[in-house]
């Protein structure tokens, strides 16, 4: 009895082993299963939560996010990634105040900012007085030039094409005037190739807004000229 004893001890520490070392086994397998690796975005680690399952490869959605400067939400529908001004923001051509940027069609640079409670109009030929609306407000003048760079004399409307906008770091956005008291030398202004026009875009906006962006859309008359739009940063360094 003893000795059976034993050897059914034994026998049982045999299996308990045996378990063991197929549960060691399977961890070990899973581990290198789920073993983790790296994401780079343009030579920069975005991620070290890569997981491989498949052939599929897994990152976390925050990683993506952060990476690509989006922001993550949540919503009833999943999540979304959106651009970190905003969703839909309008992007473009960017540069900064005295850029000369080139979309294709034209060359447009905001030469100067102007901000204050009162401006006196220098395009338009009337020399018009212009105050904030409401008096609260205060007035952005965005100084700029269009430069037209087709083979063909082109009609340049004025003061701006529909998308057209200043954004302040808050995401909210104000759209230039566009009555009597814009500065333009006209509506629109015929441009020979390499002919420029300078003019003011005039915008209402609260005394705490921090101006972020300038989004210009140039409206040719005859071409597709709006299709690449103009973002210029009017952050002070």
């Amino acid at each position: 009895m003893t000795l059976g004893g034993g050897f059914l001890q034994n026998g049982g520490m045999r299996r308990f082993l045996l378990i063991f070392a197929g549960i060691a086994a399977s961890a070990i397998a899973l581990a290198l299963y789920l073993q983790s690796s790296s994401l780079y975005v343009n030579g920069n680690l975005a991620s070290s939560g890569v997981i491989e399952r498949n052939g599929t490869a897994y990152v976390p959605i925050k990683d993506v996010a952060k990476a690509l400067n989006l922001n993550l939400q949540k919503t009833a529908r999943g999540f979304e990634l959106s651009d970190s001004g905003g969703a839909n923001q309008v992007e473009g051509i960017t540069g900064k105040v005295g850029d000369v940027l080139w979309n294709g069609f034209a060359r447009f640079t905001v030469v100067k900012v102007i901000r204050g409670k009162e401006y006196t109009n220098q395009f338009s030929g009337d020399n018009q007085k212009v105050t904030p609306y409401p008096e609260a407000d205060d007035l952005v003048v965005l100084v700029c030039r269009i430069k037209n760079g087709m083979k063909e004399k082109e009609t340049c409307m004025l003061p701006a094409g529909d998308s057209s906008a200043l954004v302040d770091t808050e995401g909210h956005s104000y759209a230039p005037r566009n009555g009597l008291s814009i500065d333009c030398p006209s509506r629109g202004q015929e441009l020979l190739p390499g002919a420029a026009v300078d003019f003011a875009l005039t915008f209402d906006v609260p005394p705490s807004a921090k101006l972020q962006d300038l989004v210009y859309e140039v409206n040719f008359f005859a071409t597709k000229s709006g299709q690449k739009k103009f973002r210029v940063s009017l952050q002070q360094p």
